[in-house]
């Protein structure tokens, strides 16, 4: 599947929004997914930049540390589905759902 335009990432209110809409009944998964995957792919590149700049902080507290780690891993983990779903023509079924939905 071809990509010439990478979607800009999304702020909050646009997440927010597409998760109320992904919870919507009447939302079909697979046209959501087709016309957001782009940006949410976007989105996961800059929160992990930043998550990636935040552990590079020289006075991170431990437990921050842990957690930052913790979400950084998780990003990555949604980035490597978002890839498979992109690049290997994967149906969009297969992307992520809901927020907090566990992946297997």
């Amino acid at each position: 599947m071809s990509r010439e335009k990478l979607s800009q990432p999304l702020s909050i209110e646009q997440l927010e929004a597409g998760l109320r809409a992904l919870d919507d009944v009447k939302t079909n998964q697979d046209d959501f997914w087709e016309e957001n995957l782009d940006a949410f792919r976007q989105t996961l590149l800059f929160a992990i930049r930043q998550t990636s700049d935040a552990l590079l902080a020289p006075r991170i507290s431990a437990p921050w540390r842990v957690e930052l780690e913790r979400q950084l891993a998780e990003l990555v983990s949604f980035m490597e589905l978002t890839d498979r779903c992109l690049f290997s023509c994967e149906p969009a079924a297969s992307a992520p759902r809901r927020s907090g939905e566990r992946l297997q």
